[in-house]
């Protein structure tokens, strides 16, 4: 079936099935202007059956349409690569839709200075004229000179429940990463490890937070099926103050009399907040210790200056600087903690599909989140033994009144035995768990 005969089945849909209907419908009774107590007009749900019928026909019709695949470049492509995500968690409860020019600004090889050092293509399947699938692939040349090998990413994977537009969605990505000289695909990643990635496996009672992936239960088996394989696990854990009020007061005040040990023990050591003076100085001094800590960590890409500055000022928008907090020797840093705003919360409050509905009623609710996520957490390796971990997480909990729940995540599954002590701290449970695959990209014979 030619995928111009495919686009045209839609639009016939109804010409080509009323007849059928209307002939299952009552010929002595009126569509219009029904009177009170008026048996002679068609009851509703009499004109709901029928357009069921033709609904059912329409979608049967949408699966004989040919599959087919278009590369993303113009406004009514990038709006249907939304519409995927609208379509695929329409009817789950605990998903979070994104802005849609939130969604596509990490894709915007124009503005985010991520594709500075990165290109991407990307692309949306449709069955007919309805788009089913979407997925991205990326190249980032930083991480590979960092990790000297030719891995490329697939990102942004959306699909039904449906190998066929599965295996189109990877072959394309993958063919794409061959020609652009990669030999492995992993992912997924929206678009790298700085922002959301993975694929959900435990969890998916409970709605996500902020930069924190959301996926069907069925993408594991999906991507699987592709010749995808899982190659790391990473999790998150969460604090519920309402719920944990009694243990938490246990924990809390023992963490107190470590953090009155430690600085007695360690004069030298002082613990701040940021104002909005010192926020973006403080940030700055945390990606240098963060780009030390984390430089032997899996898949970890240093931060650059202008992708630092892009995110300052993103979360200069959202952040509350109170919960900014560094550990100083003297006057250099030497530990942190950031959290921010769980800003799923506020979006997950808005009603309405358009972005134009939806900003006013965030600016309102994001004066009202109740919930954050530790997204930073780190100290210099150098003096890890001093106890400078308690410090910052001790200031960090004299903020908890302010707040109901709290996640850090995501923890990488070799970091778990570092969050057994953070749970001796603080009435952590571990809730969610997510998955990275990778398969080799075969070389054209």
């Amino acid at each position: 079936m030619s995928a111009l005969f495919a686009g045209r089945l839609n639009a016939f849909t109804w010409m080509l099935v009323q007849p059928l209907l209307l002939e299952r419908l009552p010929k002595s009774r009126s569509f219009w202007g029904r009177q009170s107590g008026d048996e002679s007009a068609w009851r509703p749900a009499e004109i709901f059956c029928a357009l069921r019928r033709c609904r059912a026909i329409e979608n049967l019709m949408i699966a004989l349409s040919g599959l087919r695949i278009e590369t993303v470049e113009s406004r009514r492509q990038r709006a249907d690569f939304y519409r995927v995500k609208c379509d695929l968690y329409r009817n789950d409860p605990h998903a979070v839709i994104p802005l849609k020019r939130m969604e596509w600004s990490l894709l915007d090889s124009e503005k985010h200075p991520f594709f500075e050092h990165a290109r991407r293509q990307v692309w949306v399947a449709y069955r007919g004229k309805r788009p089913v699938g979407r997925v991205a692939a990326i190249v980032d040349d930083l991480f590979n000179t960092h990790h000297s090998n030719r891995t490329g990413f697939f990102g942004f994977f959306d699909s039904p429940d449906d190998p066929e537009v599965a295996e189109l969605l990877m072959s394309t990505a993958s063919d794409w990463l061959r020609d652009e000289g990669c030999n492995v695909m992993r992912g997924p990643m929206n678009p790298s490890m700085k922002s959301d990635f993975g694929v959900l496996i435990e969890g998916h009672s409970q709605p996500p937070f902020v930069m924190m992936a959301h996926t069907h239960g069925y993408y594991d088996g999906l991507l699987q099926q592709q010749g995808m394989l899982p190659i790391r696990r990473f999790y998150s854990f969460l604090t519920e103050l309402d719920a944990q009020a009694d243990e938490a007061k246990i924990r809390f005040a023992k963490l107190g009399s470590v953090y009155d040990r430690v600085l007695k023990r360690f004069p030298e050591l002082s613990v701040r907040t940021a104002t909005q003076k010192t926020l973006d100085a403080m940030l700055r001094d945390i990606n240098r210790i963060g780009n030390v800590v984390r430089s032997k960590g899996w898949g970890f890409v240093p931060l650059t200056e202008s992708e630092l500055d892009y995110m300052v000022s993103q979360l200069r928008r959202i952040i509350d600087p109170m919960t900014v907090i560094g550990a100083y020797m003297g006057d250099q840093m030497v530990g942190y903690n950031v959290t921010i705003p769980n800003v799923n919360w506020a979006l997950k409050k808005c009603w309405g599909r358009a972005d134009w509905i939806r900003i006013p009623q965030l600016l309102y609710w994001l004066k009202r989140i109740p919930e954050v996520r530790d997204i930073a957490l780190g100290v210099d390796p150098e003096i890890r033994a001093k106890g400078i971990s308690t410090l910052v997480t001790k200031r960090m909990t004299d903020e908890w009144h302010r707040f109901s729940r709290w996640e850090f995540g995501w923890v990488d599954e070799d970091n778990l035995p570092s969050m057994d002590a953070l749970q001796r701290c603080l009435p952590l449970r571990r809730y969610k768990t997510y998955q990275v695959y990778e398969m080799p990209i075969a070389a054209v014979a």
